[in-house]
């Protein structure tokens, strides 16, 4: 038998009978890891290690090459990693459950930061240093003197030479 999937995959099927639609679906490593919650080592390292072929991207040339793998047999990879179909949603469900928290955790601390910078700049603090007037001097003993500022109170005693 000298198929396309027996050459690249060694996947005993024959052309004519290859669904390349459903079950002989080729899909990308990034497809398959997000799809079906594998790492690089279960696609890599684990044996035995799954076949794939490089293709261009088709996106833009000069970008990485594509790794396609035989969709059938990310599935038995992923059975072998997650145990059965229902474990494998409970985890795709447990991440979009985490993944919603944290935009939702994001989104509020956005919030936050929005709303203490609109309550900063209302209640804006005076940062510039204040410079006294003070009101006319007054005699107080023999050379001396003292102001009093008006904006403040502060009261400046001082000698008169």
């Amino acid at each position: 038998m000298d198929s396309y999937l027996m050459q690249h995959f060694d996947w005993a099927t024959c052309d004519n009978c290859r669904d390349a639609e459903d079950k002989h679906k080729l899909i990308t490593r990034t497809e398959a890891k997000e799809e079906y919650l594998l790492k690089d080592c279960d696609l890599d390292k684990r044996e035995p290690v799954l076949r794939f072929i490089l293709k261009k991207n088709p996106h833009n040339s000069r970008w990485g090459d594509m790794k396609l793998y035989l969709k059938l047999q990310v599935i038995k990879r992923s059975l072998e990693v997650w145990g059965s179909e229902e474990s494998l949603q409970e985890a795709k469900e447990l991440r979009h459950d985490n993944r919603e928290k944290m935009k939702q955790k994001k989104f509020d601390k956005k919030v936050k930061e929005l709303r203490r910078a609109v309550r900063s700049s209302l209640w804006k603090k005076q940062t510039s240093i204040h410079e006294h007037e003070y009101g006319p001097e007054e005699n107080i003993e023999d050379d001396m003197y003292k102001k009093i500022c008006t904006i403040c109170g502060h009261e400046l005693t001082y000698e008169k030479m």
